[in-house]
């Protein structure tokens, strides 16, 4: 009985030894299929999707070598059972272990094929990898050759945009200049209408309106106030001087109904003083000189034929500075007219230390008729007066005796052969700058050329 015990002690032990075999080459077989698994997940991830397939598959196979062992091992508890029973059951345990090994033999040689499939799947994989990448390596090899072309044609594009562009700014540079030269050479229109607009030099009074810091003028020599009334129509506030008592008389007919009109019978000098008024006649048999009274003046200067001083009477004469102190003229003064037949330098001295934004004064060439003797109206003269009063600024509109055109130029005191006219001071750029960009609109410059 015990050797029979011992006996059947030896086979439960090599059934245990063969099982613990067993199992650990079907834990080695899991280790191995897990690895391949991993190597394949991480190496090849990108192409897992194409083969879900045939890892599904290979899984089946797994899973049918797994539910065989469990099989076997239930068949292994089974040959226990039968052990424990009797002696018996011996030959039934030797046939079961015979079947065991035959499935384990077969189990091997599936996991063996297994392994052969998934080592060709992956050197399939790996094959198709490189293809790919050659592929791609290829694309990108033609992608930078396409890049290194189109990097070519945009420098050309750039070269070509480049030579435009100096063209295009040539081009635009000779436009502008032959715009400024047509501006130059434009011969603006300038509309003439006896009945309402007057000289170009009152015009250019009334276009400063709008840029003058006060709406006050004086009016020096107004004489019946042609002046006056244009400066009134324009909405200045005038004070007119006029000295002759018959001449005042009429002007103070003529305007002294409007509120904005203050007539003055005083003469304007250099100093407070009474002098002679000198009364020029016209003696030219078809009166070709109008009203001779426009004429008469503080001074015996030369007179052109056919006019001659023949009288004169005694008149007041004030400084501007005296009748602002003495409160007859207001300070906000933004225009001052000078025309007083060869006596204006005077009442330029007469202003004292009183400034105005605009001041303008008739001028007489030393050759023009009534300029070449006793006159005290020469730019070379009056320029520099102006300078120390601090008027940087002037602009000369002149014309020729004898002749009708009219012109204008610039900050000089030379005065062209037989030239008279208006000089206009300014002590403001801004309104000086106004003021030329006028008169280059409405009359043709004079240049002065060596």
């Amino acid at each position: 009985m015990i050797k029979q015990l011992l006996k059947n002690n030896r086979i439960v032990q090599r059934i245990k030894v063969l099982k613990d075999l067993f199992l650990q080459k079907l834990d080695d077989l899991q280790a191995s299929v897990d690895q391949i698994k991993i190597t394949t997940d991480q190496n090849l991830e990108e192409i897992r999707l194409e083969l879900e397939q045939k890892n599904r598959n290979i899984n089946q196979i797994l899973e049918n070598q797994i539910f065989l062992i469990k099989s076997a091992l239930d068949t292994a508890r089974t040959i226990k059972y039968l052990v424990e029973s009797g002696q018996q059951r011996q030959i039934i345990v030797e046939q079961m272990i015979n079947a065991i090994h035959q499935e384990f033999q077969r189990i091997r040689e599936e996991s063996e094929r297994s392994n052969g499939y998934i080592h060709q799947e992956f050197q399939n994989i790996r094959s198709e990898s490189q293809q790919r990448y050659q592929l791609l390596h290829q694309e990108f090899q033609a992608v930078l050759g396409n890049l290194q072309h189109y990097q070519e044609i945009l420098i050309d594009k750039f070269l070509d945009l480049q030579e435009n562009s100096q063209q295009q700014d040539v081009f635009l540079r000779e436009t502008l200049a032959q715009i400024a030269a047509d501006v130059h050479d434009q011969k603006f229109k300038v509309v003439t209408d006896p009945s309402y607009f007057q000289a170009i030099d009152i015009e250019l009074m009334v276009y400063l309106y709008s840029y003058l810091p006060h709406r006050r003028t004086i009016d020096v020599g107004a004489n019946r106030g042609d002046v006056s009334a244009r400066l009134l129509q324009t909405g200045y506030e005038v004070y007119a001087f006029e000295p002759f008592p018959p001449v005042l008389a009429k002007l103070q007919e003529r305007l002294g109904q409007n509120s904005n009109f203050h007539a003055l019978g005083y003469a304007l000098g250099s100093a407070n003083e009474t002098r002679n008024l000198h009364l020029v006649v016209d003696q030219t048999e078809d009166k070709i000189f109008d009203d001779a009274t426009f004429y008469s003046s503080l001074t015996r200067h030369s007179l052109t034929e056919g006019l001659v001083f023949h009288d004169s009477i005694t008149v007041e004469v004030k400084t501007i500075a005296s009748l602002h102190e003495a409160g007859t003229l207001p300070d906000d003064i933004g225009l001052v007219k000078i025309d007083t037949e060869g006596f204006d330098l005077e009442v330029i001295k007469g202003m004292g230390n009183f400034r105005y934004p605009v001041v303008l004064a008739e001028f007489w060439d030393p050759t023009f008729p009534f300029g070449q003797t006793g006159a005290m109206n020469h730019l070379v003269d009056m320029v520099p007066a102006m300078r120390q009063r601090d008027y940087r600024w002037h602009i000369i509109i002149y014309r020729i005796w004898g002749q009708h055109e009219v012109s204008y130029y610039c900050n000089s005191d030379y005065s062209l052969e037989n030239s008279w006219g208006n000089v206009f001071f300014f002590q403001d750029y801004e309104i000086f700058s106004q003021a030329l960009k006028w008169c280059n609109s409405v009359m043709p410059a004079t240049y002065f050329a060596a």
